[in-house]
């Protein structure tokens, strides 16, 4: 385990949890022959994080939408008196 002091602190980083994936045969012995190159556990964590990390934010994109449905609009010409009076001000 490694360990980072931080503002003394001692942070033991994230715990990890085992998952298991079955693949097909022919994929294992892929993995077998570039187990040299490629740091399988890292691609696997890192690939798995990015998806999560997509679901989120379309979640997040439809939950905003979601809430501005509910927003009426603001009258035609708002915007441009709102920094009109903005920019007389300074």
């Amino acid at each position: 385990m490694v360990y980072k002091f931080v503002d003394q602190l001692v942070y033991l980083g994230d715990f990890m949890a085992v998952v298991s994936v079955k693949v097909p045969e022919w994929v294992r012995e892929k993995m077998k022959a570039y187990n040299k190159v490629v740091d399988w556990p890292e691609e696997i964590r890192r690939s798995i994080i990015a998806r999560i990390e997509e679901v989120e934010r379309v979640r997040a994109v439809d939950e905003a939408v979601k809430l501005l449905r509910g927003v009426t609009p603001a009258p035609r010409g708002t915007a441009r008196t709102l920094v009109r009076e903005d920019r007389d001000r300074h």
